[in-house]
């Protein structure tokens, strides 16, 4: 019965019917819902009670930068039982684990790993890139605002503003009203700025001109007492006091790169005593095993000090390793240093899992390990499979090209910037002189296409304006940012490398896409996934698991089978 314009009943009926109406609903809000309330002994029986979910009490975050999925394969019958092994046993093994984008650089991976996004959507498409209006570079983790805690000013300057997306850091810390806590360790400081997001207690880099940890004014305001007394004890000093040589257990190998078979102690020997340390007096720190072992004992001193763990919320840990890949850029990818250095942080990982074990019951963690980047063959490698080789050089390709667009277009600035395999054009001056911008990136594309060693370009105008599934394409779309990737993108042939005389060879982008993932602890499954597996699905795994909101720009999906 409704009372409207359109009804012909009276006043009174519409009275009474309004009076039995709130009567109906008072007894389903007090007396009705007492017949359907859930006692104790049938919520048991529920198919999912959320009060029986148990969340571990602190994520582990382990990035190896630069590890090649094949290490574990070449070095496994050399590793102990207790590291890389242990995990694979005990927990889950993704084996087929790869970035989606093409380029392959640190800063992009350690975002793509904790955003859960690749960078057209977190923003960092490499290590740094060009800044159009300011026409000049800007790094992954600058940050002018921003001051040193610790170390020297001018590595101070760092904070996460330029990541567009948030971090499975900042999603757990916003689940848990900001009472969980996250922290990062990596000798790198884009490493430990970008994994530990916007909402981080604290991110540690090192400083490789005091020898010591600091952080920036971005988390703290001052130096905590824990780590003014672990700088005090300058355990730098001490490694850099060291031998370093293979270890006994490492055996006899094969390298293409030294094109001969070596057999153990008769390999290598350095006493760093005597080894050159250059203007940063620490530095050569961060090209020995050492500093892998200096990481994992801060870590364990900050995870012990912070108290991570011990509260009713779930805290997070990152820790980035970071010398096995200065030793493999030093000493070739697959040298006898490298191996060595693998078997010495294989040994590391045990003891961070030995520290894990005593202070934590194995459900009350989450640990995974994965990669930032891999890492190309050596330029030996192809040559003994026949594959053509070559350089290409970025300062004559870029020359040539503005002597191009000098001659179709008249005389100009053309080409601001080159930087990641990326050309930056003038687009001002291309506005200023009436040509459409899809003109002149689709000639510079052509042209840069003769270049030796160029697969093929892409111009911004065919990646904003088609949507590739598959393929180069794809790839290259999921690197591309519309508001910081350059006009054309440059992809070279298998065998090529890059060479710049103002950029480090060591930080070039690379193709090698593939990466181990491994995870250890409460939840996980024991078991191997062998279909392929994005690290885009890292995060979205962990906020599956922690029963956290999904992040803003995950693209990646949970990795069921490693749920237990």
């Amino acid at each position: 019965m409704r009372c409207n314009f359109y009804t012909t009943v009276s006043l009174e009926h519409c009275t009474a019917a309004l009076r039995l109406f709130a009567v109906i609903l008072l007894l389903n809000l007090f007396v009705l819902p007492s017949q359907f309330t859930i006692h104790a002994s049938e919520k048991e029986d529920l198919p999912l009670s959320m009060d029986q979910v148990e969340n571990p009490r602190l994520v582990v975050g382990i990035v190896i930068e630069k590890m090649r999925y094949d290490y574990l394969v070449r070095m496994w019958n050399r590793f102990g039982k207790n590291g890389f092994k242990k995990i694979a046993s005990e927990g889950a093994f993704c084996r087929n684990a790869t970035y989606d984008y093409l380029h392959n650089q640190s800063s992009p991976g350690y975002a793509t790993i904790f955003t859960g996004a690749n960078p057209s959507e977190h923003g960092i498409i490499s290590n740094e890139w060009y800044q159009r209006l300011k026409r000049t570079t800007l790094k992954s983790d600058h940050d002018e605002t921003a001051r040193a805690v610790g170390g020297t000013f001018n590595e101070g300057g760092r904070s996460p503003v330029n990541l567009m997306s948030e971090t499975i850091g900042d999603i757990i810390k916003k689940a848990n009203d900001f009472r969980s806590r996250v922290f990062t360790v990596s000798m790198n400081s884009p490493g430990a700025v970008i994994s530990g997001g916007f909402s981080a207690d604290a991110a540690w880099w090192f400083d490789k001109k005091t020898g010591e940890w600091m952080s920036s004014t971005y988390y703290i305001d001052s130096m905590p007492q824990w780590v003014y007394e672990f700088n005090r004890k300058r355990l730098p000093e001490s490694y850099l006091e060291r031998t370093w040589k293979p270890l006994p257990a490492f055996g006899e190998y094969f390298s293409i790169e030294s094109e001969k078979n070596i057999s153990g102690s008769q390999t290598f020997e350095y006493d760093l005593k005597r080894e050159s340390r250059g203007d940063d007096n620490y530095n050569l720190l961060a090209r020995t095993p050492y500093g892998n072992t200096f990481t994992k004992d801060f870590a364990l001193s900050l995870i012990l000090n912070e108290e991570l763990g011990a509260g009713e919320n779930i805290d997070m840990v990152v820790i980035g390793f970071s010398a096995a890949a200065e030793i493999g850029n030093t000493h070739g990818v697959f040298s006898p240093e490298a191996q060595d250095a693998y078997l010495r942080l294989d040994a590391e990982i045990a003891h961070l899992l030995q520290f894990l074990d005593q202070n934590f019951e194995k459900e009350e963690i989450l640990l995974f390990i994965t990669s930032d980047q891999g890492a190309s063959y050596p330029r030996e490698y192809f040559n003994a499979s026949r594959i053509p080789t070559g350089t290409f050089s970025q300062g004559a390709a870029m020359a040539l090209l503005r002597s191009y667009l000098n001659a179709t277009y008249g005389e100009g600035d053309w080409v601001l910037g080159y930087h990641a395999r990326q050309v930056y054009l003038n687009r001002l001056l291309a506005e200023d002189s009436n040509i459409p911008l899809g003109d002149i990136q689709m000639k510079s594309a052509a042209f840069l296409d003769q270049v030796s060693g160029v697969s093929r370009t892409f111009t911004a105008h065919m990646l904003m304006s088609n949507y590739y599934t598959s393929g180069p394409g794809a790839a290259v779309q999921e690197g591309f940012n519309t508001k910081r990737s350059g006009d054309i993108i440059i992809s070279l042939r298998p065998g090529w490398e890059e060479r710049s005389v103002t950029e480090d060879p060591s930080g070039m982008p690379v193709t090698d896409s593939h990466v181990p993932l491994m995870w250890y602890g409460g939840g996980v499954n024991k078991t191997e996934v062998n279909r392929p597996v994005s690290i885009t699905d890292i995060a979205p795994t962990i906020s599956f698991m922690l029963n956290t909101p999904y992040g803003n720009s995950f693209s990646g999906q949970p990795i069921m089978e490693i749920i237990r």
